[in-house]
């Protein structure tokens, strides 16, 4: 069916092999080295098959398993040899009207080159070069690593991908089949080069591989090219194969995901068994007349008659080792129970009743057709008599397998599914929906997950969302404040104010309260940055009461007491210098310094050691006062809570909180006249380059396409200033950029890790990067996938309760409203290319950009 891991001549067809059908011998040698070859002559083809497996695969990775290292050398061994350059491989076999290709499975790589018969020669020698002579180049690794993410990236959007991914995970506990083949992202990117040519060398032996050709040539012709291609593969020790075992499955097990789709995909899978188990042949015949055809029950009885799915199969997956009998469906949700208990069904009446005869002959005359429509092509059998010797060591067993297929019985199909069809050995994955929440209320209460606002008389807005998921509460106060509300001379005094405000009330001290949080397990921390400032408590919900009176005493009552002042200072002092030994932000705070003049976005929130010096506490006492009045305000609690509840106990505690009249600074920047430059040294091995723009406040509804616009340019792993670089200066240097937007104004940059002596290629780079966004529209393609992503990342930001809250709540207070972040997709979604070009235009003029390079000290000319 949907599985092409190994059993490709089972997969496709089960073949049934009368006496009447004759097949072409094929001829084998195994050469001094360990290199098994096998030919098969078909005269009447117009092409020839040159097949080279390789017995590696996912599940074989030793060291590397879940790395996904078989498939990325896989992909590494077209990117050139040493005597064929990269692209060259491909070029020269399509220049003979040729076609090549690769793919992995979990137990095998096979490389498959398809030409007229006449070029043969040069098929032979371009896979001999690939086999024995890769270089495997570290920039083109770094290149094809790209490649490979852009793959794990397709494969997580696409939903039956995703499902063969968590039914392999779920039907095995312990087998390496368990393992994705393209590997996990995260060890997959620590794979170094030494890794896959290690791997490369190991694996890539002749004694572990099988030359297989089928089409339009002569075995006494070719066995002697072949023998003299290899004759320097030199044989290397022997690779065993100690997998560990998948225990036996005693109790169903059930998974359930949600993903981003309109339809349910359902898998039945049941615990199997292996290629070289003689159930192979019932349960393989049972696939077929139970649920492949529109004849099958499952497609007569549930999906016809029942109306229950819009698909639905049985197959049977058989590798090397235990395999597993599936039935998979396309449904609606609400069908999903329904159809489970129809397929038991039709199972059942199988195990009670067995088949009619003529369903069992049914399937033989199918396997026939199949069997010999398949094998009209020469690449079907050359990969079938390469699978064939690999996994069972008979380069013939195919043949062997049909024949054993008419010897089924009716008898042998009830006994399988009675065997293997139970209960205990079922594995069943739902691919489901996103859920939404049900509207159907009978109390006008408000909705789980559903955000309420309350303002109280003195003017606190409270953000209520009830959550029952998990025991667990987020409380958070948000206020206007940050760099945007201190004196320049005194910054960094939001953020000092922030962490000290949480060392000491009237009633409690600093101690107290960190033993009161600890021993509830609570989290209790403050935020400070460009315009707000806060605090944050998370505690179980058993405790909300004592969360929130404490969150109410730190907010009417704290102390800033002089002692915990000195040592924040100190605390502060100690970041400050490990910024400065940091080369991103020391070159950030240099461009922003650069870029603004006047505005607060040129500081930074944790100031400098000067300004920090400067601060005393009557400095926190009043800054604190102006800004900690009930209309600067957002109390945000969110989890598992009771709104009327705890409505009640915030009315009872903060209605008392000053209203006062707040005065909030505004700032404005003059826009750049022409561009600014500037140069810093560190005493570091490596250079930046950044770029930097005047970008958009928070409220322009330009930002939505700034953020698509910069995610374009700069996405540390796909975007075109990586792959302009990585192509140009052959390394994938540590790149990004972004869009920030803040209340008055806001900030574009673009940043490049490299070296001093590629500097200056870097800002050509750049440059020229730029200027192409602002000329050519985006391809829609890399339009919408760039969309994808950033809608990916918005909402996996705001998974949890704390998170959601800190949005929302922030939004709120800089009247956004809170409910902006359910517009966030639908607003990305509505940028167009020629939205991107025009933006481009606007705020990325190289005549009004802020350039900051950070170069090495030691390569600094004394003058």
């Amino acid at each position: 069916m949907r599985r092409t891991f190994i059993r490709f001549f089972i997969l496709t067809a089960c073949f049934f092999f009368p006496s009447q059908v004759r097949a072409e011998p094929i001829d084998k040698q195994i050469l001094d080295n360990g290199l098994t070859v096998l030919v098969r002559e078909m005269p009447a083809s117009p092409v020839v098959c040159l097949y080279a497996l390789v017995k590696t695969g996912s599940a074989t990775e030793g060291d590397y398993l879940g790395s996904g290292v078989s498939h990325f050398l896989e992909h590494m061994l077209f990117k050139g040899t040493s005597k064929r350059g990269v692209g060259a491989i491909a070029a020269q076999i399509q220049a003979v009207g040729g076609e090549i290709n690769a793919s992995t499975g979990q137990d095998y790589t096979i490389y498959t080159i398809q030409v007229p018969p006449q070029s043969f020669d040069t098929a032979l020698d371009i896979l001999t070069d690939m086999l024995m002579n890769s270089i495997i180049a570290p920039e083109e690794l770094e290149k094809e690593r790209q490649v490979v993410l852009g793959e794990m990236r397709m494969r997580d959007d696409d939903p039956d991908r995703k499902l063969d991914e968590i039914v392999f995970a779920n039907i095995y506990i312990q087998h390496p089949y368990r393992h994705p083949i393209i590997g996990y992202k995260d060890l997959f990117i620590a794979l170094t080069r030494d890794d896959v040519w290690n791997y490369y060398r190991s694996h890539y032996v002749p004694n572990n591989m099988i030359v297989s050709v089928a089409g339009n040539v002569r075995s006494v012709e070719i066995f002697p090219k072949i023998k003299a291609a290899f004759e320097s593969f030199a044989r290397h020790r022997g690779i065993a194969r100690n997998l560990a075992s998948e225990p036996p499955q005693i109790s169903a097990r059930r998974y359930e995901k949600e993903y981003p789709t309109d339809l349910t995909r359902l898998t039945m899978a049941f615990s199997g068994v292996g290629l070289l188990e003689r159930d192979l042949y019932a349960l393989d015949v049972l696939a077929m007349i139970l649920g492949q055809g529109d004849s099958s029950p499952l497609y007569r009885h549930v999906y016809k008659d029942k109306g229950l799915v819009h698909a639905i199969s049985a197959s049977d997956f058989t590798p090397v080792d235990r395999g597993f009998f599936e039935i998979a469906a396309v449904l609606e949700q609400k069908n999903a129970e329904p159809t489970i208990a129809a397929v038991w069904e039709e199972i059942r009446t199988i195990q009670e009743k067995g088949i009619d005869k003529k369903d069992l002959e049914k399937a033989k005359r199918q396997v026939l057709s199949g069997y010999l429509f398949s094998h009209q092509r020469a690449s079907h059998v050359a990969y079938a008599q390469a699978a064939d010797e690999a996994f069972t060591g008979d380069h013939q067993f195919s043949q062997k397998y049909v024949a054993s297929i008419r010897n089924v019985t009716a008898g042998d199909i009830r006994r399988v599914a009675k065997q293997y069809l139970i209960e205990p050995a079922l594995t069943v994955v739902i691919l489901k929906p996103l859920e939404e929440k049900s509207s159907a209320k009978s109390a006008p209460q408000a909705q789980t997950g559903e955000i309420q606002k309350y303002v109280l008389d003195n003017g606190l807005t409270v953000l209520l969302r009830e959550d029952h998921t998990l025991p667990i509460v987020s409380i958070r106060l948000s206020l206007q404040g940050g760099t945007r509300q201190e004196p320049p001379e005194l910054n960094g005094l939001s953020m000092m104010t922030a962490n000290v405000w949480i060392k000491g009330t009237k009633a409690r001290g600093a101690e107290r309260i960190a033993t009161e949080v600890e021993s509830r397990g609570m989290g209790l921390d403050t935020f400070s940055g460009k315009n707000s400032f806060g605090i944050n408590i998370e505690c179980l919900s058993e405790d909300l009461g004592q969360a929130m009176g404490l969150m109410e005493d730190m907010i009417k009552d704290p102390v800033f007491a002089p002692q915990e002042i000195a040592k924040i200072r100190d605390n502060m002092k100690a970041a400050i210098r490990a910024r400065q030994d940091d080369i991103f932000q020391t070159t950030t705070l240099a461009l922003k310094e650069t870029l603004f003049l006047t505005h607060p976005l040129r500081l930074d929130e944790e100031g400098s050691v000067e300004t920090l010096e400067r601060i005393r506490r009557e400095d926190i006492v009043d800054f604190y006062g102006r800004l900690a009045v009930a209309p600067n305000m957002v109390l945000s609690v969110f989890g598992d809570i009771s709104s009327e509840k705890i409505l009640e106990t915030i009315r009872q505690g903060f209605a008392s909180l000053p209203k006062g009249e707040i005065s909030l600074k505004q700032a404005r920047e003059e826009p750049l006249e022409k561009p600014r430059a500037k140069e810093i040294v560190m005493d570091k091995a490596q250079a930046m380059v950044m770029f930097g723009f005047h970008g958009v406040d928070l409220k322009s509804p330009d930002r939505y396409g700034l953020e698509v616009l910069t995610a374009i340019l700069g996405s540390s792993f796909s975007g075109r200033l990586f792959n302009g670089i990585r192509e140009e200066l052959g390394q994938a240097y540590t790149l990004g950029g972004g869009s920030v937007p803040s209340l008055d104004a806001g900030l574009i940059y673009f940043y490049v890790l490299t070296s001093q002596e590629k500097s200056a290629q870097v800002q050509q780079i750049l440059r020229r990067e730029i200027h192409n966004i602002q000329t050519d529209l985006v391809p829609e393609a890399e339009l919408e996938n760039t969309k994808t992503y950033l809608k990916g990342v918005f909402r996996s930001g705001l998974e949890t309760n704390s998170a959601l809250s800190f949005v929302s709540g922030l939004d709120e207070l800089y009247g956004l409203g809170y409910r902006r972040y359910q517009d966030y997709e639908a607003a990305i979604d509505r940028v167009s290319a020629r939205d991107i070009q025009k933006l481009a235009r606007q705020y990325c003029d190289l005549n009004e950009v802020a350039v900051v390079t950070t170069q090495p000290k030691k390569n600094l000319k004394l003058k």
